[in-house]
């Protein structure tokens, strides 16, 4: 996890402040949530497209469909 520092004004900062306390949780996992649920659409593109470069540079580190098949039925064949 990294650290991040955001700027709040006051009233916004002592509003998160009060809700964290209600909810008996932290201000960040407030922030981390927010952001989460904000920009997942987003944030889940960047992941894919992140893992298909990965995928390019090294393909070893993937499977075939067929190896994906097998695993995802327990052994069995599924039918295309």
């Amino acid at each position: 996890m990294k650290k991040l520092m955001v700027y709040l004004d006051e009233d916004d900062y002592e509003a998160l402040r009060e809700f964290a306390f209600r909810k008996r949780t932290s201000m960040a996992a407030l922030v981390r949530y927010a952001v989460d649920k904000t920009f997942e659409d987003e944030l889940d593109v960047i992941a894919g497209e992140r893992a298909l470069e990965e995928a390019l540079r090294d393909p070893s580190s993937t499977m075939s469909w067929e190896e994906y098949k097998a695993t995802r039925s327990g052994g069995v064949r599924v039918r295309d």
